[in-house]
């Protein structure tokens, strides 16, 4: 005889399903706010502004305002959202409903990832309809891999920094003063006169990697490699030790500490009467239904 339980197991759907669709869910609420602005808008204008009607964008230039498009999601958008929602308590209570945990940690993730990389396409798009530049198709599908790789790493990598960042009003300006050096030393927005130690440094980090990946891929020519093995393996790297940071040091609980008040003192002999706050209002305030005193 099938129970209440099993039926509702049974009505369960699968796991590719609820990631399908928790990917989705994200990306629309990524989508939905300032990031498509900020993500896709200001790249754009910074190409344009740089270059302006009648000038020439070449591959290396548009390539690094599409990675500054894409890292500004990945990194800024994502990791700012991520913090406000843990410390609102929103993860605390994704994590006690049915949905695996896996499921919302890694459908956030590669949503992230989807956004990321729609931000840096579309500078990609502006730099050919604006300024011609040649696109071939193995071009585009070599700087689609060269997107998903550098936002994996750049979404997975802040996942991991969250863990100590403990506040809303802390997040911004974290993110921002580990994001800005990297991207400036990295040549985002033009090479820079740097002494060799910090251009060693600067090759190993993810930026730089990233914009020489999608830049040998907007102008590949035939005979020549599609993308630099040594800028995929730093990526990959990233990618990889990003996530596994992300999973030993994920928090779903707010650092704010919970404020309980102590139970009042009574006779002795009496128990305090105690009240629990109902499961309905306990999910709606993201607060443990625990016992407390009655005043």
């Amino acid at each position: 005889m099938t129970g209440p339980a099993g039926a509702t197991a049974g009505r369960m759907p699968g796991a590719g399903r609820l990631l399908a669709t928790q990917i989705s869910y994200q990306a629309r609420l990524l989508a939905s706010g300032r990031a498509i602005t900020i993500g896709v808008g200001l790249p754009v204008i910074l190409l344009f502004a740089s270059h302006g009607t009648h000038g020439h964008a070449g591959a290396a230039g548009i390539a690094g305002y599409a990675v500054f498009g894409l890292t500004l999601t990945a990194w800024n958008t994502y990791g700012v959202r991520l913090v406000a929602a843990r410390e609102a308590g929103v993860l605390k209570r994704w994590r006690a409903t049915p949905l695996p945990r896996w499921c919302y940690f890694l459908g956030r993730i590669v949503a992230t990832v989807v956004v990321a990389v729609a931000a840096g396409a579309a500078t990609v798009a502006a730099g050919v309809l604006l300024y011609g530049t040649h696109l071939t198709v193995r071009g585009a599908l070599g700087a689609l891999v060269a997107f998903v790789l550098g936002g994996f790493a750049w979404a997975a990598t802040a996942t991991a920094l969250t863990a100590v960042i403990p506040t809303v009003e802390a997040a911004a300006p974290t993110l921002m003063l580990t994001y800005f050096p990297v991207i400036i030393i990295s040549g985002i927005f033009g090479a820079i006169s740097e002494p060799h130690w910090l251009a060693t440094i600067a090759s190993y980090l993810p930026a730089q990697p990233l914009v020489g990946a999608v830049a040998s891929s907007l102008q590949h020519t035939a005979g020549h490699p599609l993308l630099p093995a040594r800028d995929l393996v730093v990526l990959a790297v990233w990618a990889v030790a990003g996530l596994a940071a992300a999973i030993a040091t994920f928090r779903w609980e707010p650092h704010r500490p919970a404020q309980r008040r102590p139970a009042r003192r009574t006779p002795a002999g009496d128990e305090p009467e105690t009240r629990t706050t109902p499961p309905a209002v306990a999910a709606q305030s993201g607060q443990d239904s625990q016992p407390t005193a009655r005043r």
